[in-house]
Parts: structure tokens; C-alpha cells; sequence
């Protein structure tokens, strides 16, 4: 090691030791009965997790049902008479009282108020206190709770004695965390060794190196932020642990509070927890195969649950098995028979609240700033960007599709997610389909390969394309493209290959503009999956998530300034201090006029092409998407948008297998079903045309600047300097063009 970095990592090590010294003091100073209390999270404290509230505010557009959907879904009571509590409504043509709640926000605080909230024209014309009938200004309807998170049963929640375990279950966790946790002491010198060497070669923490004692002192005490202090301090407060208690007393602890993750609406804090949760059983009746699949569970107890992911969860169970074998902890005998031993699940609890998708994996995403103490036991309240309405919405809207779905919907002039539906039933799969499930989204690409051509000025909306057979050679063969009805059109306007999703001109344009090009152009709009530099990468065989494909199709929406999608507004703790506060970074990414040109065409999409069929549902908003639908029908989607709203739908199986048809009779209802009656909720917007474009009526057949005998023309959007200027040479203008228009009526 070098000698500068051999000083440093010396350093450190005096610098833990005081750190250590001080922690006991403090902690001794405490009082032992004080550190009992963490490490049981017995602080009688809880989380709240809030959607987002309603603001009332004269003169903003705002209808009377989104009023009165909001206060159904706060659980408000309707009056004919005479409101006579806290919680109570009562409307009428043009007017709603509310005797409304109250509540303590992050930046003031309202009393319970009756307030009388009139409308005119889809707005709000005024607000009035009762019964002085006073001007309000404004006011608001406070924010749904969506989930309490706190430790299960506080102090009293069930507890496992070691001694009462078959020696195999604590075992199986010491074999996966920290195999040496019985030679060690408060940390491991030969592990934190190799992890600082690594640390200090790439100048930043990279390894772990933790003790199961150092996992108990964050867990109980810190946050999970990898820094040097919170790593120093770590060491510390493990060596205060070990001073005090016994190495099987450490590891009771550490069984007994250690975070298990979500099942259906419990918290599972603690190995009994778990196993009664998972198994159905106490944790003195584990398996050896049973104790290795929670065992594999603590370093992403979520995403690989038994509950979300069973083949991922065999996988981990049989790699703890593995290691438990390897380091002599069991006989070859049990180990082969806990291989293939039948992993049997308890049935699933009943799931409590409206977004079940949305809460486990906001917590499961605070886990990764926050220890789980941290989170549960110090009476935070997070304030979410979720809509309740919306919500409710979709959830209603996946009840009929085929398969698995998911939904989200976001604003793209915030990037707030406002709705969010990660599969059918989280009784029956926890997995949550809208960030975890990276799936082909088939033509749903075609959009970054016209906008990536647009913006480089190397096409137009006009522009003439082939559609005709041609092959590729590719480092695995030969490969030739073909469309959805196996037919070809000759020359095709690159509007037509976008609205009627042709997928042989599509490619031809990817190729000609630049594969490395396309990529770029879909990443700076929210993809954020790696995208592969090959030619079928036109037709969306690089897979996606539907939050990321969602949000990049709000950039379309948002005139191509990239909101990152966010859930969080602020995170207040129990003396109504900050402690996380969304601070928006919009970041404009492709031309304005670039992403409206394209816009212009998507629009075409749920007019006259792929996704004409949400016409004929009844759908009849001004809007703009995509269909998408991968190779042998596995995967269908629908992602549009409007000024208002952007939103994804995704269709399809966990094990990938044929749906029988394409994405316009599956994924679409589902959007067009959300869609219709979320925007019902406000006034439609027009689309905002930015300044600059060139509009020129066009010959389609030619691309062409079209004359009077032209039959078949379109109004077409040009950056300047790309507008044709040749005029159509195939048809007729004048007298001759008036004779030749009426030949051909």
C-alpha cells in the first residue's frame, strides 16, 4: 500500500477510536435502559405517509366535481341540511359548503373551518368563512394519510430467543451478512482492510465492510448514507455494543429488530415477524431451506421477496444454502435436501389502503437515505405527490386487463407522479411492476427515432421514406425488418411511418441518422435503462420500465425540458422541521420546436392511426401517444399525454408469453378508460405552439410544396430552413388543376 494511503487509513482508524470513546461516554451517560428503548424502537412514534392536498384559490381552474370527488374520497359526509361538525359537506348547483378539517402543513397550520366555495365556469369565483361570510383568499383540503409506518407492536412486538432457535436459523443469517461475526470483534480488521483499500483507491466509498454489530448500531442509531463520519461513528457505537453485550446477545438483538420488508399491509421488523408473516409459523419451527430464504432476503428484503420476485428468492435461498455448506455450518445431507425443498408461502394478509405499489416502494427507496429506525420511530411526516382521485382512478381502470399491468401518471410540468399502480392485486404479487419490470417496448421507441432525426435537421414531417424489403448484416447474421402486416407500401411520408407505426422505414431512418444518436436523444428525455446501438433498437427491443418511458414521453408534453419524476414533496419531522424538500431541476434537453413537430404527429396516432380505436370508446380529448407492442404479443402499451397529464400503461405476464393481440385492443382501454375521466377533472388546455415553426401545406404523395390540383394535402410543421420548396410536379395547377380535382372526387 502506499504510504500516503497506509497514513490515511491510520488515521482513520485513531479518529474511529475517539469517535468510540466518545460514543460510550454519551451513551453509558444515557443511561442502559435509554439504548433498550432503540433497539426496540419503543418511542411510540409513527410515520405518516400523506397524499397530496387540494389547494382552493380563487380564479384558478378548478370544477366543482374535483372538489366534490375530493371530499368523497377524504371520506367527508354529504348534508342535505345544516353542516353540524368537522367533516361534513354540502352542494349545490353552484356552490359547496364544507365544514372542512384541521390540519398542521409544512408551511402553515388551518383550524376546522366551515367555508363556503363558489364556482363559475369551471373555476373557483370565491371562498367565504362562515358564518361571517368573510373573503378567505383561499384555503385547503387536507391530504389523504395513505400508510402508518411504524415498528409491529412497538416494544411488544414478538421477540426470539436464540437459545429457543434450532442452531441453524441464527446461522444461516451469520452466513450471508458476516461470516466471521464470531471471531471478530466490534469490526472485522481484515474485511475493513480489503473495503478501505478499495475505498481509498477510487477515492469514495465503494465496500461495505460492516459487522452484523455495526448493521446494529445504524440500523438503531444512524442513517444508511455512505460517508466517512457516519462509517467512523458506525465503529464507534459497535464497540460501545460489544463492551456491553455478549456476541449471542448482539446477534438476538440484531434478529429481533433487523428490517424484513413489506407483506401485504405488515412491516415485518424482526425474524419472527418474517416468519410468521412468510411461513405462518414462529421462527423456532423453520426449515434449514425456510431460515436460508429469509436469510437471503435482508440485503433487498423487497424487490426479492418470495412474494414478488419466487425465482430470484430460490436463487438467493439456494446461494445462503451454499455458503452456509462451504463454511461448515451444515452437513452435506440437509444441505441437498434443503435445495430442492418446496418453498410453501402462508396465504397473503389482506392489503389496507389505496396504493399499496406506491407506499412499499417509497419506503423501500427511503431505506436507501434512512435506517429503518430512523424512518418508523421518529414521528415523520412525508408528504407525497400522489393524488388521491387520480388514484382511485386507476386503480379502477387495471381491474379489467389481461394478465399483469401497471399504470403511473405524471404531471410534466413538475415531473409529480400522480398516480402509480405497480400490477393487478398486491394480494397476489407484492412486485412492483411500474420501476422493477424492465420490459420491450416495441413501437412505443418510434418517437426518439422522429425526434432524434427532427432535431439533427437530417428529416421532415414530409419526408419520403422507403418501405420496402432490405436487409441488415448484424455480428449475429443477416437480418431483414418487417412490418406489423407483413406488407410493404412503396414510399411512405415519415408522418404516415410514425402515425401508422411502420416499422421497415423506421428502421431505415434510425440507420440513417445514427444509432449512438437515437440512444443519446432517448436518454435526455428520461431513459434511463441502457439502450443497445443496434439496428432493431428502432422497434424498442431495448428494454424500459414504465416510469422511465413514461417520463420521457412527458418531455414531449413539457416541450422537451426534462422534469425528473418525483414522489416526495417534503419530509417534516415530529417538530415540524425539513428534514428532505423536493427542489425541482428542470433541464431543457431537445428543441422545443423539435419535440412539437413530433407532438403534431403523435396527436395523428389517436386521430387517424394506431390508436384511432380510444375514438371509438368514447375518448375525446385532444391528446397525443403511442402504441407499443413487442415481438409474439408479450408486451403491450399505451403511453400519451396531454398539456395536463402524461401517462404510461403497460400490459402483459411476469413469465413473458403471448397476449393474442396487439397493444390497441389491450393496454389502450386501460389508458383511455384513466385518461377519460381524469381529465374530466379540468378544463381542456390547448397545446401551446411555440414560436418559430413554419407551416406549409404539403402534397403527401410527393413531400412536396402542394398547388391547387393536389387531392390529398396536409398542413405540415417544419423547422426553418428544413421547408420544402419544390412544387409538386404531379398534379396540375389553375384550370387543368380544377378539371383534374374533378376527375378524381
Amino acid at each position: 500500500m502506499p504510504k500516503k494511503r497506509s497514513h490515511l487509513l491510520i488515521r482513520a482508524m485513531v479518529y474511529g477510536t475517539v469517535v468510540g470513546v466518545i460514543a460510550c461516554a454519551v451513551f453509558l451517560r444515557r443511561g442502559q435502559q435509554k439504548l433498550m428503548d432503540l433497539v426496540t424502537h419503543a418511542s411510540g412514534k409513527t410515520t405518516d405517509v400523506y397524499s397530496a392536498w387540494l389547494n382552493l384559490v380563487p380564479d384558478d381552474a378548478l370544477p366543482r366535481e374535483v372538489v366534490l370527488e375530493t371530499l368523497v374520497m377524504l371520506g367527508y359526509e354529504g348534508m342535505s341540511e345544516r353542516l353540524e361538525k368537522a367533516g361534513q359537506y354540502r352542494a349545490s348547483d353552484a356552490r359547496i359548503e364544507i365544514w372542512t378539517r384541521g390540519f398542521e402543513y409544512p408551511d402553515l397550520t388551518l383550524p376546522s373551518q366551515q367555508i363556503r366555495v363558489s364556482f363559475w365556469n369551471n373555476h373557483v369565483s370565491r371562498i367565504e368563512t362562515l358564518p361571517d361570510g368573510r373573503s378567505a383568499g383561499s384555503w385547503r383540503l387536507e391530504p389523504k394519510r395513505l400508510a402508518r409506518w411504524a415498528a409491529q407492536g412497538g416494544a411488544s412486538q414478538p421477540k426470539t430467543r436464540i437459545e429457543d432457535l434450532p442452531a441453524y436459523v441464527p446461522m444461516a443469517v451469520v452466513a450471508v451478512e458476516d461470516k466471521r461475526f464470531f471471531q471478530h470483534g466490534a469490526i472485522d480488521l481484515r474485511g475493513l482492510l480489503r473495503a478501505a483499500w478499495v475505498d481509498l483507491r477510487s477515492a469514495e466509498l465503494r465496500q461495505g465492510g460492516s459487522t452484523i454489530t455495526q448493521q446494529l448500531s445504524r440500523s438503531i442509531f444512524l442513517d444508511v448514507q455512505r460517508t466517512w463520519t457516519r462509517k467512523l461513528l458506525e465503529a464507534g457505537l459497535a464497540f460501545f455494543l460489544e463492551a456491553v453485550y455478549s456476541k449471542p446477545r448482539l446477534l438476538e438483538m440484531y434478529l429481533n429488530q433487523v428490517y424484513w420488508g413489506h407483506d401485504g399491509s405488515e412491516t415485518l421488523l424482526g425474524l419472527e415477524s418474517a416468519s410468521r408473516s412468510f411461513f405462518g409459523k414462529s421462527a423456532r419451527e423453520l426449515t434449514l431451506a425456510e431460515s436460508a430464504l429469509l436469510a437471503g432476503l435482508l440485503q433487498s428484503p423487497n424487490r426479492t421477496s418470495p412474494r414478488s420476485d419466487m425465482k430470484l428468492a430460490r436463487q438467493r435461498r439456494n446461494r445462503v444454502l451454499s455458503l452456509m455448506a462451504n463454511q461448515g455450518l451444515i452437513m452435506e445431507g440437509p444441505y441437498k435436501a434443503a435445495l430442492i425443498e418446496p418453498i410453501k408461502l402462508a396465504p397473503l394478509p389482506p392489503r389496507a389502503g389505496q396504493a399499496p405499489y406506491f407506499v412499499a416502494t417509497l419506503q423501500e427507496t427511503l431505506l436507501q437515505q434512512y435506517s429503518f429506525g430512523t424512518l418508523i420511530a421518529r414521528g415523520w411526516r412525508i408528504f407525497t405527490t400522489l393524488d388521491p382521485v387520480l388514484q382511485a382512478y386507476a386503480v379502477n381502470a387495471l381491474k379489467p386487463s389481461e394478465g399483469q399491468a401497471a399504470l403511473v401518471a405524471i404531471d410534466p410540468r413538475t415531473g409529480a407522479v400522480r398516480a402509480w399502480v405497480g400490477g393487478t392485486g398486491y394480494g397476489k404479487s407484492t412486485f412492483d411492476r411500474v420501476v422493477y419490470a424492465r420490459r420491450q417496448p416495441g413501437s412505443g421507441f418510434k418517437p426518439f427515432v422522429m425526434l432524434a432525426a427532427i432535431d439533427a435537421r437530417k428529416t421532415t414531417e414530409a419526408a419520403i421514406l422507403e418501405d420496402k424489403p432490405f436487409t441488415i448484416e448484424t455480428p449475429q447474421g443477416p437480418w431483414s425488418p418487417m412490418n406489423y402486416d407483413r406488407t410493404y407500401r412503396g414510399k411512405v411520408s415519415l408522418w404516415d411511418a410514425l402515425v401508422l407505426s411502420l416499422n421497415v422505414p423506421t428502421v431505415q431512418l434510425a440507420m440513417q441518422t445514427g444509432l449512438n444518436d437515437v440512444a443519446d436523444v432517448a436518454h435526455r428525455m428520461g431513459i434511463k435503462s441502457p439502450l443497445r446501438a443496434v439496428p432493431s433498437l428502432a422497434l424498442g427491443t431495448s428494454e424500459v420500465t414504465v416510469l422511465e418511458l413514461t417520463s420521457a414521453y412527458a418531455t414531449f408534453a413539457n416541450a422537451g425540458t426534462y422534469r425528473e419524476p418525483y414522489t416526495i414533496e417534503s419530509i417534516l419531522d415530529a417538530d415540524q422541521n425539513a428534514v428532505q424538500t423536493h427542489s425541482p431541476r428542470p433541464k431543457s434537453v431537445v428543441s422545443e420546436l423539435s419535440t412539437y413537430i413530433v407532438t403534431h404527429m403523435l396527436r395523428a396516432v389517436l386521430d387517424e392511426g394506431t390508436g384511432k380505436s380510444a375514438r371509438q370508446m368514447g375518448f375525446t380529448h385532444a391528446a397525443a401517444g403511442k402504441t407499443g407492442t413487442s415481438e409474439n404479443y408479450q408486451d403491450a402499451w399505451f403511453i400519451g399525454y396531454t398539456p395536463q397529464l402524461a401517462c404510461g400503461v403497460w400490459v402483459g405476464h411476469d413469465q413473458p408469453r403471448t397476449l393474442g393481440r396487439s397493444s390497441a385492443g389491450i393496454a389502450l382501454p386501460i389508458w383511455a378508460a384513466f385518461m377519460q375521466k381524469a381529465l374530466a377533472l379540468w378544463p381542456e388546455e390547448k397545446w401551446p405552439e411555440p414560436k418559430g415553426l413554419l407551416w406549409k401545406a404539403i402534397d403527401t404523395g410527393t413531400g412536396d410544396l402542394a398547388r391547387s390540383g393536389c387531392t390529398q394535402r396536409r398542413k405540415e410543421a417544419f423547422l426553418p430552413g428544413t421547408e420544402p420548396e419544390k412544387m409538386c410536379t404531379l398534379h396540375p395547377g389553375g384550370i387543368s388543376g380544377f378539371f383534374y380535382r374533378l376527375r378524381n372526387k
